[in-house]
């Protein structure tokens, strides 16, 4: 009979343990509560950055649990994506603190177009990125 309890408490232990180690890994905030938009971007070399207008309207959106079109969004900073990278869309809060969020320019992500017509005469649409 003893045994029995040994084991039942060991088992309960056990999984109250696990529950414990899931919430610090996945739930717990690293970083205190700071002013911004809730989420920020994390790029392919660890840096991480705020995001543009464009990338916070997309976020705002409703999107189906099943559409392919959702935007990821990394449950830990050193996660990487299906195809090995590390970039993707973080909770503000689960950046380390350690890591300095940097400021961009409110600006558009999408590259600007300008029609231009060159010194020989060839006309054409011509792009721009913004500055990143």
């Amino acid at each position: 009979m003893s045994i029995l309890f040994i084991i039942i408490g060991v088992v309960i232990g056990v999984i109250l343990l696990s529950i414990g180690i899931v919430y610090l890994r996945y739930f717990i905030p690293l970083r205190p509560q700071e002013n911004g938009f809730e989420y920020v971007y994390v790029n392919n070399d660890g840096t991480v950055r705020e995001l543009y207008n464009d990338e916070i309207e997309y976020l705002n959106e409703k999107f189906h649990p099943t559409d392919g079109a959702r935007p990821y969004v990394k449950s830990r900073y050193k996660s990487l994506t299906p195809d090995k990278k590390m970039s993707g869309f973080i909770q503000r809060n689960r950046v380390p603190r350690k890591v300095e969020i940097k400021n961009v320019a409110q600006q558009s992500i999408l590259k600007k177009t300008e029609y231009e017509v060159d010194e020989t005469g060839a006309s054409g649409i011509f792009s721009k990125s913004p500055n990143i």
